[in-house]
């Protein structure tokens, strides 16, 4: 008797010890404090390949979860293809929310009546959860494409109550022209049109060595502009003109003609305009002295040509490379 009672006392032992240290449904092989082994498919002895462990779900003494995975990495570790929720068991499939992790580019899907998805957190009147705390809408994505932040129906592409800001901003290379951006009434961004709106600006500045032709400006809208063209040199002798520019590709009603310059510091101050055709201005400083920077008096004087409509060509007719800065003014 007392040996039937000793071997009882072993095997309850020896069980509560199994059942202290590991825990497997379907397998005699756990891999984890609690292992269950879905399809009942895993080896007796070893780690399970990975289409065993697809079906499995482990905890870790750690206290990571994992499913499709025997050895979570984190509290929890879902390995597959996709996931999600349903509304109700009825409802079909993946109806709610789900996650693909399948394409080239992992997406997190959602459908139902709001088409949308939102990120809530802070407080406000979306509702009381968990430990009391009331959450926010701080993000809304529609199923149209339009995205708000801090907007729960956003109008816009992109819609933000709120400030904006650009950390990073690329300059316009070359001589394209450049259009001001402006807000409507209901703040959504407009470009301004030089076609459309008078007194818009458009400005540019290049390079030209002596003797060389290149772009002040190209890509002017067809119009009626004021011109500003500024050049220096390092002995700060400022040249500044005014000219016309007639900006029309129809029967050829492009032009330009010199209206007035100032020269400072110097007694002369206006320029010399030399008008050989409807579209070139050649333009001659007079009383400006040599410079350290090797500029001669000459080396402030140039040439405007527009060899089309749309595009003003500056040529250097100075001694020395030169910068030119052009700032046109639509008035009509």
């Amino acid at each position: 008797m007392k040996k039937i009672v000793l071997s009882i006392v072993i095997i309850i032992s020896v069980f509560l010890y199994q059942l202290k240290a590991q825990i497997g449904i379907n397998t005699s092989n756990p891999q984890g404090s609690f292992n269950i082994d879905a399809a009942k498919d895993n080896p007796a002895t070893g780690t399970p390949s990975a289409a065993q462990q697809a079906n499995d779900i482990n905890v870790t003494p750690a206290g990571n979860v994992g499913l499709g995975t025997v050895a979570p990495a984190v509290k929890l570790d879902i390995v597959g293809t996709t996931f999600g929720m349903k509304n109700s068991t009825g409802s079909g499939s993946w109806d709610n929310i789900w996650f693909n992790v399948t394409p080239s580019i992992p997406s997190i899907n959602v459908s139902g009546a709001e088409a949308g998805l939102q990120f809530n957190v802070g407080a406000n009147s979306v509702g009381t959860y968990g430990d009391g705390q009331t959450l926010t809408t701080v993000a809304t994505m529609l199923s149209n494409g339009n995205v708000g932040v801090g907007v729960t129906a956003p109008t816009n592409t992109l819609d933000v109550n709120g400030t904006a800001r650009v950390r990073s901003i690329t300059p316009v290379a070359g001589t394209n022209v450049v259009t001001p951006v402006y807000s409507d009434a209901n703040g959504v961004l407009v470009k301004a049109s030089p076609s459309a709106i008078y007194g818009g600006t458009t400005s540019n500045t290049v390079s030209v060595a002596s003797g060389a032709t290149a772009p002040l400006i190209t890509g002017i809208i067809q119009g009626v502009y004021k011109a500003m063209v500024i050049d220096s040199d390092a002995c700060v002798y400022v040249a500044t003109a005014e000219y016309f520019v007639n900006n029309f590709s129809f029967n050829g009603s492009f032009a330009i003609r010199g209206v007035s310059g100032l020269l400072s510091p110097s007694a002369t101050k206006g320029p010399t305009f030399t008008e050989t055709n409807q579209t070139t201005t050649v333009t001659t400083w007079t009383g400006k002295p040599t410079c350290q920077d090797g500029g001669n008096s000459t080396a402030l004087n140039y040439t405007l040509t527009m060899p089309s409509a749309g595009t003003i060509n500056v040529t250097n007719n100075g001694n020395v490379t030169r910068s030119y800065k052009i700032i046109l003014t639509r008035i009509d």
